[in-house]
C-alpha cells in the first residue's frame, strides 16, 4: 500500500558521501534510505534526514550507479561522510504523486485506444498539474480531450484494482498489451503496473491501490501541432470545476448570454475585431496627430497627446514624422481617461543622435518599455509633455557630460 501517514520515519540510513555543500544547500549520497528515486516521469520522494545536531529537508532524489543521491536543504548542523541519519518520508506528497501517476495511466490508455497511431511518449508528473506528451499525426482538440476525460473518470469511479508486480524480462515480454520502452529498461526485473482489462505498463512510479483513490481528473489545457502535442491535467478536478463554474457564471452575467453561448459570442467578437483591424489598416496612412514642436538641446522635440487611441494606430504617424524630420525626437502619449499606466511611443529620426532607450530611464517619467535606440514603446504614468521634455533634457545633458 503506497498511501501512509503524512510522514513516515524510523529507518536509519548512512551518508556515504557529501558531494557538494554550499551555504544551506547540499547534495548527499545515501545508503539504506527508503526514499523512492525519480523515474517514470515522477519526481523523487521528499522528506527529512535527522541526526545528532543535524536536520535537512530532502527536496528530491535520484539514482546514480545504484546509489541514492539526494539534494537537501540543511536546517541545522553540517552533513558529514559516515554519519547516521533517521529518514522521514513525506507520505502525503508521495500519495498525491501516486494519484497523479495513476490518473495519467488512465488518461493515456483511453487516448491511445481512441485514436489509431496516437502515442504517449513522455510524462511529467507534478503536484498541482501533470503534463503528457503525445505524438499524433491528427489533430488534438478539446472534443478529443473531453471525451478522454469523461471515459477516464468513469474508470476512476469504478474502483478498479491497481496491481503492481515484479517480473523477469521474459515474463514481462509474454504479457499481452504490455507497454514498455525496452531500450530504457536495463534491470533484469521489470516492475509492471496493471489495471485489469484497462492498462498494463512497465513503470517505476508509485500508484494508488484502486482507481477510486485518484480523485476527479480534469484536463486543464493542451498545445502543440502535428505531430508533437501535449496536454495538462490535474487530480484536483472538483476544486477546478468549482473555480471554472464561478468564472463562467460571472462572464455569462457580464456578456449577457447563457454559458452555452459564450463561445459563439467570442467567435463573433473575434470576427468583428478582424474586420475592424482591416478597416483601421486602410485608415492608418491618413491619420495624423496635432504635433507640437519645441527645441531640446538643439534637437526638434515633437510631441502629441492623443487620448484613448490604440498604440497600433499611433505607430504610423510617428513613423511618418521621423521619416520626414530625420533630425527630430518624437513622443506620442496615449492616455485613456483616468487609467494609468497608459501607452507611449518614443522614436528618433535617422539623423538624431540620442538613444531612446536611455531617455526613458529617468524616474520622473515613470516609464517602462523596450525596443531599440531608434524606437521604444511601453507604458507610463506621466501624461505631462513638459515633464517629459525636462527629463529628456536632463538625460541628454548627463550623456554629453
Amino acid at each position: 500500500m503506497e498511501r501512509g501517514n503524512p510522514a513516515t520515519s524510523g529507518k536509519t540510513a548512512r551518508v556515504i558521501a557529501v558531494r557538494e555543500i554550499r551555504k544551506e544547500k547540499a547534495v548527499l549520497v545515501l545508503e539504506g534510505a527508503p526514499f523512492r528515486p525519480s523515474g517514470g516521469g515522477q519526481p523523487g520522494d521528499s522528506g527529512a534526514l535527522r541526526g545528532e545536531d543535524f536536520l535537512a529537508r530532502v527536496v528530491d532524489c535520484h539514482r546514480e550507479n545504484g546509489l541514492l543521491v539526494a539534494p537537501v536543504c540543511v536546517e541545522a548542523g553540517i552533513p558529514r561522510e559516515g554519519m547516521s541519519v533517521e529518514t522521514e518520508i513525506d507520505m502525503e506528497r508521495r500519495h498525491l504523486l501516486s494519484r497523479m501517476h495513476t490518473g495519467e495511466h488512465l488518461l493515456s490508455r483511453v487516448l491511445e485506444d481512441s485514436r489509431e497511431g496516437l502515442q504517449i511518449y513522455k510524462v511529467a508528473i507534478g503536484e498541482e498539474e501533470s503534463t503528457v506528451y503525445v505524438r499524433y499525426d491528427g489533430i488534438v482538440d478539446w472534443e478529443m480531450l473531453f471525451a478522454a476525460e469523461e471515459r477516464a473518470n468513469g474508470l476512476v469511479a469504478s474502483g478498479l484494482a491497481v496491481e503492481i508486480s515484479e517480473l523477469t524480462r521474459e515474463e514481462a515480454r509474454s504479457l499481452p498489451r504490455l507497454k514498455a520502452n525496452w531500450d530504457r529498461l536495463e534491470d533484469d526485473r521489470i516492475r509492471v503496473v496493471s489495471i485489469p482489462d484497462v492498462d498494463v505498463i512497465a513503470c517505476s512510479g508509485t500508484h494508488v491501490e484502486r482507481t477510486d483513490q485518484v480523485g476527479r481528473l480534469f484536463v486543464t489545457g493542451y498545445g502543440g501541432s502535428v505531430p508533437e502535442w501535449e496536454f495538462t491535467f490535474t487530480v484536483h478536478g472538483e476544486s477546478r470545476l468549482a473555480e471554472c463554474g464561478k468564472v463562467l457564471r460571472r462572464l455569462s452575467r457580464r456578456i449577457g448570454c447563457p454559458v452555452g453561448e459564450i463561445e459563439k459570442v467570442y467567435d463573433r467578437v473575434q470576427e468583428e475585431r478582424g474586420t475592424l483591424a482591416k478597416v483601421l489598416d486602410k485608415v492608418k496612412p491618413y491619420l495624423d496627430f496635432p504635433w507640437e514642436e519645441e527645441p531640446l538641446q538643439g534637437i526638434p522635440f515633437c510631441h502629441a497627446t492623443v487620448p484613448a487611441l490604440p498604440r497600433d494606430l499611433a505607430t504610423a504617424p510617428v513613423k511618418r514624422l521621423v521619416t520626414e524630420r530625420p533630425d527630430s525626437l518624437v513622443l506620442a502619449l496615449l492616455p485613456s481617461g483616468s487609467e494609468v499606466p497608459f501607452p507611449f511611443v518614443l522614436a528618433r529620426g535617422s539623423a538624431c543622435p540620442v538613444d531612446c532607450r536611455e531617455l526613458i530611464r529617468d524616474e520622473s517619467v515613470m516609464a517602462k518599455g523596450g525596443g531599440s535606440a531608434d524606437w521604444v514603446m511601453g507604458i507610463t504614468r506621466c501624461a505631462i509633455p513638459a515633464l517629459w521634455r525636462r527629463a529628456l533634457a536632463v538625460r541628454m545633458v548627463s550623456r554629453h557630460n
